[in-house]
């Protein structure tokens, strides 16, 4: 629970004569360390107090953790000052930003592939469609026989001597079948393929966080 200095250090508006708003890593450290004993380190102050800036909602695809996502952002603007007159200004216009410009770049984030890029194991596996048919004949012979003499010996009737009814049914038809099935074979994947997909999958992330990070920018009070 935050005590009432705390507080207001945090989330005191700006004195009247002081045109220079606080930086992301001052309210963090003065979230995170006021009165600490044991100081968190610069490298993990983000991840310690991003609760004080991101304590709203908003979209975020199921690729991203929402706490590596924030750690990001506050890293990547940790040493520039807010552009508002509180923290509690800078954090309302974050929420309506990051509630805007997200639905897009969730689907950019839901498009990269190799998301599972370490958790795979060294095979893969690969899906594809493969048509099949089969061709043929299929027949069925009935061979009805009937005597009315009972005395007859069954050789008799078997062989056609004492026959008083008779019938030899031939049918035959082709039959032919065709249909898709889904197969899948497992490939392996060498550290070579691994590095290259390393490679791709880190740019496009990047490249989506680097235009999140454009979009935050007017946010900020200029250059540090």
């Amino acid at each position: 629970m935050i005590n009432e200095e705390l507080f207001y250090n945090i989330f005191r508006p700006l004195p009247t004569d002081y045109d220079i708003p606080p930086t992301i890593y001052s309210i963090l450290n003065s979230y995170v360390n006021f009165d600490n004993d044991n100081p968190v380190k610069i490298s993990n102050l983000a991840s310690a107090g991003r609760e004080v800036i991101f304590d709203f909602d908003y979209p975020l695809s199921t690729n991203v953790t929402k706490e590596s996502f924030e750690v990001m952002i506050l890293n990547n603007f940790l040493m520039r000052r807010i552009g508002y007159d509180t923290v509690t200004a800078f954090k309302i216009a974050l929420c309506v930003k990051l509630n805007e410009i997200m639905p897009k770049y969730n689907i950019l984030f839901d498009s990269i592939r190799n998301w599972n890029l370490f958790n795979d194991g060294e095979t893969i596996t690969r899906q594809y469609s493969a048509t099949l048919s089969n061709t043929g004949t299929t027949g069925s012979i009935s061979d009805r026989r009937y005597s009315d003499t009972p005395q007859n010996q069954l050789s008799d009737i078997r062989d056609g001597r004492y026959v008083t009814d008779y019938n030899y049914d031939t049918d035959s038809s082709n039959i032919s079948n065709s249909g898709t099935e889904t197969r899948a074979e497992n490939e392996h994947r060498t550290l070579a393929d691994k590095n290259n997909l390393y490679i791709t999958f880190s740019k496009e992330v990047n490249n989506v966080y680097t235009l999140i990070f454009k979009e935050l920018e007017p946010l900020f009070y200029g250059l540090a």
